[in-house]
């Protein structure tokens, strides 16, 4: 398990040498200035089933990096997930870019090791024929290490509907580490 580098009460009589300094003082310092961060987008489009909440699935990162030089993300393997490795809040933030289709409804939500997030979900009406971009809920939401996060969409159009990918319209994903608790 990778541990988020803690503050220390210092008390008098504890050394102030090389060790310490950098456990306590760099450590933290470094792991504040370089917290873990994601931001996938979707590169290759995806069929979502008719009234059946998919998770995205997201091919490029534009970064995918933490303090340790491991990542949340991964381009090849469950590529719909980041996973923690560092316990705490996470700031999510994302959005669905559907093919035009004016039928029925589109919406998105936040999953939490597969299970929906309480108050994440967005609904709406499709109501143009044409390319639509449906923003997810922007939240804070806790993950342990190995926890992972996904962003789902859902559409009712009565078929499969597409995502769509072009330059400027993809679907994407941010993570980013903000506190240790509550």
């Amino acid at each position: 398990m990778t541990a988020v580098p803690r503050e220390r009460t210092w008390l008098v009589g504890d050394a102030l040498d090389t060790t310490n300094l950098n456990a306590y003082i760099s450590d933290v310092l470094t792991f504040l200035l370089n917290k873990p961060f994601a931001q996938v987008r979707q590169t290759v489009a995806q069929n979502i089933t008719n009234a059946t909440f998919t998770a995205l699935t997201f091919t490029t990162e534009d970064v995918d990096d933490d303090p340790a030089g491991t990542t949340g993300h991964s381009t090849s393997s469950n590529t719909s997930r980041f996973t923690a490795v560092y316990p705490g809040w996470y700031l999510v933030a994302g959005g669905v870019v559907w093919t035009g289709n004016a039928t029925s409804r589109r919406a998105s939500r936040w999953a939490v090791n597969g299970t929906a997030i309480n108050g994440s979900q967005i609904l709406a009406a499709a109501s143009i024929a044409q390319n639509i971009s449906h923003a997810a809920r922007t939240m804070a939401v806790y993950l342990d290490v190995a926890d992972y996060v996904e962003l789902q969409a859902w559409q009712d159009s009565g078929g499969t509907l597409a995502t769509i990918v072009a330059a400027a319209e993809q679907s994407h994903m941010t993570v980013s580490w903000e506190r240790l608790t509550a």
